[in-house]
């Protein structure tokens, strides 16, 4: 696996280099092109929950309801899942790119992360989701964690 990492890490560097436009701009693709504003509505939910994963509601009578309109829950759910992967995804593509980064989020948790991306998107509405993450990026990068635990323990 190591073997595989340098050799796409040799072949994908120098591309990263040129990895914007001559005016410095770049495609983002997904759920990153998102208003901050959107962002907020899902994760309500998320952040008053007591535990990172929301619960649909699965009681005998809501089954039996089937007659009502059970979209806006669940796609509710699902978009913050979208949105889950998309911030790892982002997280994880920062890690690999940058250059002494072993994970740009140090000791920070899930919650954590969600919360100050919550916040960055109170003050900000109608920035985009990826915006908050650079942002989040910048922020955050003296405080990185810039190699593994097994590593900082000398093994």
């Amino acid at each position: 696996m190591k073997l595989l990492l340098i050799t796409l890490g040799i072949f994908i560097a120098p591309i990263s280099a040129v990895a914007v436009d001559i005016t410095g701009n770049y495609a983002v693709w997904g759920i990153g092109t998102k208003s901050c504003y959107a962002f907020n509505l899902v994760t309500v939910n998320y952040l008053n929950s007591d535990n990172s994963t929301q619960k649909k509601d699965e009681s005998l009578i809501s089954k039996l309801k089937f007659w009502e309109d059970k979209k806006n829950n669940e796609d509710e759910v699902e978009n913050f899942d979208a949105y889950r992967n998309y911030i790892k995804g982002f997280l994880t593509a920062y890690n690999i790119f940058t250059e002494k980064t072993f994970s740009i989020t140090g000791s920070m948790k899930e919650k954590q992360i969600v919360e100050w991306l919550n916040n960055y998107c109170k003050e900000e509405p109608m920035s985009t989701v990826e915006n908050a993450l650079t942002s989040f990026t910048f922020e955050h990068y003296d405080n990185r964690l810039k190699t593994s635990s097994r590593t900082r323990r000398g093994r």
